[in-house]
């Protein structure tokens, strides 16, 4: 897509081309006057002022082109950065799906209800609590090996057996099986994302439990807080689209062809931007593309603002030199007219008068156009590393959120394993039963360095990985509240704070509470491997071929993660209070000075996530900054 072909989709850079062309026409007209009437006095001074037409000539070549390409560039990586946010998100919500059905497979509950041990409404029960913790599943289905409906939670989707590939898929696996498509499995018949594993006992297989992701729901989340008016994403797999925040969109016949290699196209009246996953712990998922796109009118509705930004960027030498041309044309011209009115003075050539007039109002004229050409161009680089700063702010907070989702949830699902329950109520749990389970259980979720069982007293009686700690009695105040509660559907966290269970590094250790007929048998600690995690999501969000650093602090200024080596888990970094107390739902941007250089920093909120931080008992009110240097 070259520059110069998309100067009708910029009404406020073409009309700077007919300025300057008019000034151009004008300049040259005044010239060639000024030659008829006065050219035996200032031969020298045309002359020169001939020179000064032929450099605001190439001005105008280079600043209209770059204008474009600015003002595109900016739309186009908004854009982009909707996409890959978009398609980035979905992948790393579906990682934990796959964990998930590993894990569920696994439960010993689940292998007792097949075999007959277990009641049918106990059986629909036990699966309900699960997905009262995780609100990302809106069915739970559990096949025999032949595909006949032992069990599921939906109550209105009605079904007695499956003839869905999937199950034999499955069967054949030793691994997941995730798959978008029509199903029979429910009876609406609609296209559903499945994720599936089969059930073993005793190496023998005896069915298959399938989970169903809420797609549309979890779609309508991510495109909803991403989109302004007029932009739309959809995700396609090359021959379909598979998802859309906008349903009349379905209803379209394909997308254009946008070469991977450039990764958007201008097409008719709407400009597409594609992204593909990054992929998230090696997990890449289905072969989907997001498609990001707006109808120029969006672009022609947006000039940038003619008042200059309070600040100003650090601009390429490229862009340098041009803006440096633009001073040369300003200064030549006016020597032009000073040089002229001595001319005129010397020689009393006041024919040079009404030339050296016009001169001057065509210079006035040239001035204020290139004026407001320059002020386009610098505000344009300007909003775009504005939109840069808030929008890694807000992915990473977001992230984190969904990422710490999972943590308040996963402790919460395991803590329901009957085997844990079972060995609690003995006096002398069996350790290396126990710890074999946690041992699989992490090799699932790798995002935790150790996860421990302790009992009523608080002390730990198996471990997945530092099997050192076990015998000793854990009395932190997560544990202590863990111990006295008796909802299941509460959970527990520690402060950030550094702790023997990671090293004697800092981190967020989440505990769920152990019951049997609502006693209290003990409690269950994932030790989450911050510094890598949250190291990824800060990485992972802030602008590309940008310098600087992103954050997450708390209310007081403590780091909790940064991707400045100079500044490590739980230093206090020097802000404002108006940063400290910053409290809106929308991320915002400010200029600051830090450690003697000037910073742009996004600022964002942690807003949680589906009942996270919104509708449970937990209270962590986190930021998360962007600092790039300008």
């Amino acid at each position: 897509m070259e520059s110069l072909n998309l100067l009708h989709l910029f009404p406020f850079i073409r009309h700077s081309v007919e300025l300057f062309e008019d000034q151009n026409r004008f300049l040259k007209k005044i010239i060639l006057t000024g030659k008829i009437s006065a050219l035996d006095k200032a031969a020298n001074l045309f002359s020169f002022t001939e020179k000064t037409i032929e450099t605001f000539t190439e001005l105008k070549e280079d600043l209209i082109p770059l204008l474009i390409r600015e003002n595109q560039k900016k739309f186009t990586e908004e854009l982009h950065s909707k996409a890959q946010i978009s398609i980035d998100i979905l992948i790393r919500n579906l990682f934990e799906r796959t964990a998930d059905v590993g894990f569920l497979a696994t439960d010993n509950t689940i292998i007792e209800f097949i075999k007959g041990k277990v009641a049918l409404e106990d059986m629909r029960h036990h699966l309900n609590e699960y997905t009262l913790k995780y609100s990302v599943y809106n069915e739970i289905i559990i096949t025999d090996v032949f595909g006949k409906v032992r069990v599921n939670i939906n109550e209105s989707n009605r079904l007695t057996t499956s003839l869905d590939p999937i199950i034999a898929h499955a069967l054949k696996s030793n691994s997941y099986i995730e798959r978008y498509s029509y199903t029979d499995l429910f009876s609406q018949q609609h296209k559903t994302l499945l994720f599936a594993q089969k059930i073993v006992d005793k190496n023998e297989n005896i069915g298959v439990l399938i989970l169903c992701f809420r797609f549309d729901d979890e779609m309508y989340r991510i495109f909803s807080s991403l989109l302004n008016p007029g932009e739309e994403i959809v995700f396609t797999d090359g021959n379909e689209i598979i998802a859309t925040s906008n349903s009349s969109t379905r209803l379209r016949k394909g997308l254009p062809k946008i070469d991977p290699a450039c990764e958007y196209t201008y097409h008719k009246t709407t400009l597409y931007v594609s992204a593909k996953t990054k992929g998230y712990e090696g997990y890449f998922g289905a072969p989907w593309r997001s498609v990001a796109f707006m109808n120029v009118k969006k672009i022609t509705q947006n000039a940038p603002s003619k008042d200059p930004v309070s600040a100003k960027c650090s601009l390429d030498e490229n862009i340098k030199a041009i803006i440096g041309k633009a001073d040369n044309v300003i200064e030549d011209l006016s020597d032009v007219i000073i040089n002229g009115e001595l001319i005129a003075s010397k020689e009393r050539a006041y024919v040079l008068t009404p030339v050296l007039d016009n001169l001057r109002n065509v210079s006035t004229a040239i001035l204020s156009t290139i004026q407001d050409a320059v002020n386009n161009l610098e505000n344009t680089i300007m909003e775009g590393l504005i939109y840069d700063v808030k929008t890694s702010a807000k992915l990473a907070i977001e992230i984190m959120d969904r990422n710490l989702y999972e943590r308040a949830n996963d402790c919460r699902w395991w803590a329901m394993t009957t085997i844990f329950q079972e060995e609690l109520a003995t006096s002398t749990p069996n350790t290396k039963k126990v710890g074999d389970i946690l041992n699989h259980i992490n090799t699932l979720y790798t995002v935790y360095t150790n996860i421990f069982i302790y009992d009523h007293n608080g002390v730990i009686v198996a471990a997945s990985n530092d099997l050192s700690i076990i015998g000793t009695r854990n009395s932190s105040n997560y544990v202590s509240k863990t111990l006295s509660n008796h909802n299941t559907q509460y959970y527990f966290v520690s402060n950030f704070e550094v702790t023997p269970f990671y090293g004697n590094k800092a981190t967020y250790i989440y505990s769920a509470s152990i019951c049997n007929q609502q006693k209290v048998l003990g409690g269950i600690g994932i030790v989450f491997d911050s510094y890598p995690q949250f190291q990824a999501i800060l990485e992972d969000s802030f602008p590309s071929s940008k310098k600087g650093f992103s954050c997450f602090i708390d209310r007081k200024g403590v780091i909790v993660s940064s991707t400045n080596p100079e500044i490590n888990p739980t230093d206090t970094i020097d802000l404002t209070d108006e940063i400290l107390h910053f409290n809106s739902t929308e991320a915002t941007y400010r200029f600051i000075t830090y450690q003697g250089k000037k910073h742009l920093v996004g600022i964002a909120k942690s807003q949680g996530y589906r009942e996270y931080k919104c509708q449970d008992n937990y209270k962590n009110d986190l930021l998360s900054l962007t600092f790039i240097e300008y």
